[in-house]
C-alpha cells in the first residue's frame, strides 16, 4: 500500500465551543513551566497550576 492510497479521515468540527467547557490560562507564577526554581537551586513543582503550566478559567 502507498502512502497516497491511504487516507485518514478528519472531522473538521471536532473542536467545538462545547466541547472545550473552560479556558486555560498559563500560571502566572511558574510562567507555564510547572515548576519553580528556589533560593536552594532545586526545582520545586508550582502549587498554583500543580505542575499543569496553566490555570483552568
Amino acid at each position: 500500500m502507498k502512502m497516497e492510497d491511504s487516507k485518514i479521515a478528519f472531522k473538521p468540527s471536532i473542536l467545538t465551543e462545547d466541547s472545550i467547557p473552560c479556558f486555560k490560562v498559563i500560571c502566572s507564577k511558574c510562567a507555564g513551566s510547572g515548576n519553580f526554581k528556589t533560593p536552594e537551586n532545586s526545582r520545586r513543582t508550582c502549587l498554583e497550576c500543580f505542575g499543569k503550566g496553566y490555570v483552568n478559567v
